[in-house]
């Protein structure tokens, strides 16, 4: 194994994982880095035409040869689909693959759109392989502001992108579905559409969810919501990055239902959350009985204020 894919301890760091999806090329290039500074990556983007950059905490990123070719993209890419693209074509078609480890690849490039409206990647311009990381406690914080009793109330986690939302979310389920911080173990249903939650692989989650969660992978939202309410029979679900009138009717049904809705936003503020109409219908329901704003500074997962449905701030952190 390349000095790279083992940190001091000689334990495996993310690189180990990701290398065998990287053209050989490539591969050579970024074995030649520190084993430390995995530890602190976020990131490995591959451009055509670019040189590879490494990014780390806070978007800082390191420049790295060679020049990456469109060929190499390609290679990587049928080392990401084991050299048969018409097995993940469903996959592709949502922009990313997930490999084991839980890591995301984005792809970039130019698509077609065929006349029964999937899409199908023609040219790779682009591979940004996001690196998966479990942290767990992070809900230890705010649990006994997220709770009454033996678990925690209907939450909506709010921020923009990258600020811990699904880290914060992932803990609570966890927590939620274990018995932790208090709590009592519940029955969890994850709807976890982009596979960034759990980050299944092959149907198998790659971060700890919980001994008591069941994971619905791949499942757009509003029908993983309905499906594990019909099947599953959740105490609680969870969910990432509410959006429009669809996902919020579904999330009603779930609560109509006596379920515990846990669930992610992008909104840069509360302010700006209430603006959405969806999300102010949720809200207008008493559907979320506490929202939880999150920044990325000094660090992610940083909670800026805890308010209850009343809008009355429980706690105020990070400023």
């Amino acid at each position: 194994m390349p000095a790279a894919a083992r940190a001091e301890q000689g334990t495996e760091t993310p690189w180990a994982q990701i290398r065998p999806y990287v053209a050989e090329r490539l591969a050579l290039a970024l074995d030649r880095l520190e084993p430390s500074l995995w530890q602190d990556a976020r990131e490995v983007r591959l451009r055509a035409g670019r040189e590879i950059r490494l990014v780390g905490a806070g978007g800082r990123d390191r420049v790295l040869g060679p020049t990456v070719t469109a060929q190499d993209l390609e290679h990587c890419l049928e080392h990401l689909t084991g050299h048969s693209r018409y097995a993940w074509e469903e996959q592709l078609a949502q922009g990313f693959l997930t490999i084991p480890g839980g890591h995301r690849v984005g792809i970039a490039g130019s698509w077609s759109a065929p006349g029964n409206g999937s899409r199908a990647v023609r040219h790779v311009g682009g591979l940004n392989y996001r690196i998966a990381r479990a942290v767990t406690g992070p809900a230890a914080s705010i649990a006994r502001r997220i709770s009454l009793g033996e678990g925690p109330l209907p939450t909506i986690l709010v921020g923009p992108p990258g600020c811990g939302k699904t880290t914060l979310l992932r803990d609570i389920v966890r927590a939620a579905s274990d018995g932790l911080y208090g709590w009592r173990g519940h029955q969890v249903s994850l709807v976890d559409e982009r596979s960034e939650i759990a980050a299944s692989h092959l149907g198998i989650p790659g971060h700890d969810v919980g001994a008591r969660t069941d994971v619905l992978d791949g499942m757009p939202k509003t029908v993983g919501m309905r499906m594990a309410l019909r099947a599953l029979g959740p105490e609680l679900l969870a969910t990432d990055e509410l959006g429009g009138e669809d996902d919020a009717e579904a999330v009603l049904d779930c609560a109509y239902a006596g379920v515990t809705v846990l669930a992610t936003a992008h909104a840069a503020s509360l302010e700006e959350l209430h603006h959405r109409p969806s999300i102010a219908r949720l809200m207008g329901e008493g559907v979320f009985r506490r929202e939880v704003l999150l920044g990325g500074q000094p660090r992610p997962g940083t909670v800026l204020r805890v308010t209850d449905e009343s809008g009355r701030v429980l706690e105020a952190l990070g400023r």
